[in-house]
């Protein structure tokens, strides 16, 4: 029988609970979480290390390789280092520097080739032409940068065998296919992933799982750093609700989500794979340096929209005022990313209501004149909102804001509603173009939000703006 164990031990025993047989650490408990914070600290530095330093060996092997190729090249040594310095770039742009389980160089080679022909092409558009030797040279270092990936995979693989590189996992759901895939783990050291246990129903039945618990306690035990990866097996339909809730609930950062397709034998999307088994990873939408590059985006282009739209909002200012009489700007409180309030800017519409009138923005006939009607029809009211993306109180794409009551309202009809809230409210957003504005379904907003935020890619930004300017140009705002 497996020992439930409250973490009161010496920090010394806890780290080695996960090889104990017949230990087990039920993270339901307050001492287990408490104890699981301490663990984590140290277990997540060991993690991001691993993380870093694998991703450093590849890059040293490359900048070997293309060192090499450039003393070959000499002394024309300046097609060279172009090349070199484009094929870095690709290198990263087509995620080779990326965290993965499965390291092998033959996976990489039609990503080295296509990173070498653009290297090609761009040395050729800026130094053309290029002599016959020095062509060939390259295409010798593209062979050079698959040879430095099999020997920095080998060396990687044996720091992972041997632990020096690991990375400590969880699995949720304790089905028949998680035995399976622990078995499988442990018979591949090479990916460098350590379970430390199973969280579901059926967790602690699981042979070999230190840790185990409720699905509820993931997001905790991930913010308590004790894990570094998490392996969605197959929950059962009960649990499939809790699962996606905890996930949502997950911080982002360095943890990595990984999930078990529902027909294995039959997947054709694996992104990764462990022992035959494909599992499909999680985009971390959430990390500092997508974030980082989409605010960067987000300033740039509303700055210069604002510039560019500040005559039409002037005209439509200035119909607005005449129209309607003072008070042009309407400021109105909204929720935001994390649940941060903010003053939401726009253009008033309308005219202000009857005294004891319910709400004072749900969208009235009577009181919408033309300069109104029109501005609402081609949400030119929204445009000062640009003035709330440059501040940063929202982004150009992304949920749309709701009042604070109403979010209240929504979240307790809607358990989906209040992971809206994981990104920056949008300026315009998917479920925006798909229709849901005004009174819509609120469940299909949810789920429209969700999906963006977990599919989240600057190329989607940029296919939901351009259905929101030609919505704009249909004059189906309102």
């Amino acid at each position: 029988m497996s020992t439930h164990v409250e973490l009161r031990l010496p920090m010394a025993e806890i780290s080695d609970l996960a090889v104990v047989e017949g230990a087990a650490i039920d993270i339901g408990t307050s001492h287990a979480t408490a104890e699981l914070g301490g663990l984590g600290r140290r277990a997540s530095l060991l993690g991001l290390r691993s993380w870093s330093v694998e991703a450093g060996v590849r890059l040293c092997a490359d900048v070997l390789a293309l060192a090499l190729t450039y003393a070959v090249v000499q002394p024309a040594g300046t097609p060279a280092a172009l090349w070199a310095a484009v094929v870095l770039v690709s290198f990263a742009a087509l995620g080779l520097y990326g965290h993965r389980l499965r390291l092998s160089a033959l996976d990489d080679v039609p990503s080295i080739l296509v990173a070498s022909v653009v290297g090609l092409v761009a040395t050729y558009l800026v130094l053309s032409p290029l002599r016959p030797g020095v062509l060939a040279a390259l295409l010798g270092g593209s062979l050079l940068l698959v040879l430095g990936r099999v020997v920095s995979y080998s060396i990687l693989h044996a720091c992972r065998s041997r632990g020096l590189l690991r990375r400590d996992a969880v699995l949720v759901g304790g089905g028949s296919q998680a035995a399976d895939l622990i078995s499988r783990i442990a018979q591949h050291p090479e990916t460098g992933l350590h379970v430390r246990g199973v969280l579901g129903a059926d967790g602690a039945r699981v042979s070999g799982a230190a840790i185990h618990g409720d699905v509820a306690a993931l997001p905790e035990l991930v913010a308590s750093g004790a894990i570094d990866t998490v392996i969605v097996g197959d929950a059962s339909s009960d649990e499939e609700r809790r699962v996606i809730e905890a996930l949502r609930n997950c911080a982002g950062g360095t943890t990595e989500i990984f999930v078990l397709p529902r027909l294995p034998e039959l997947s054709t999307l694996s992104h990764d794979e462990v022992g035959g088994v494909p599992l499909h990873k999680l985009k971390q939408s959430r990390s500092r340096l997508r974030m980082a590059v989409k605010r960067g985006a987000d300033v740039s282009i509303a700055s210069a929209a604002l510039l560019v739209v500040s005559s039409v909002i002037g005209l439509a200012a200035l119909a607005v005022r005449l129209e309607l009489g003072p008070g042009v700007i309407y400021r109105q409180e909204r929720v935001g990313l994390n649940g941060k309030r903010f003053q939401l800017l726009k253009l008033r519409s309308m005219r202000p209501p009857p005294p004891g009138s319910s709400s004072e923005w749900a969208p009235s006939a009577e009181r919408t004149g033309r300069t109104g009607a029109f501005i609402r029809r081609y949400s030119i009211d929204e445009l000062p909102q640009l003035v709330n993306v440059i501040r940063g109180d929202m982004s150009l794409v992304g949920p749309r804001p709701e009042r604070p009551e109403y979010v209240d309202k929504f979240a307790d009809e809607f358990p989906s509603y209040c992971h809206r809230h994981r990104a920056m409210a949008g300026l315009t957003g998917l479920a925006a173009v798909e229709g849901l504005r005004g009174d819509t379904s609120i469940a299909d907003r949810a789920y429209f939000d969700n999906w963006y935020i977990e599919h989240w890619s600057l190329w989607l930004d940029v296919k939901i703006m351009v259905r929101t300017a030609r919505a704009l140009l249909k004059g189906t705002g309102g």
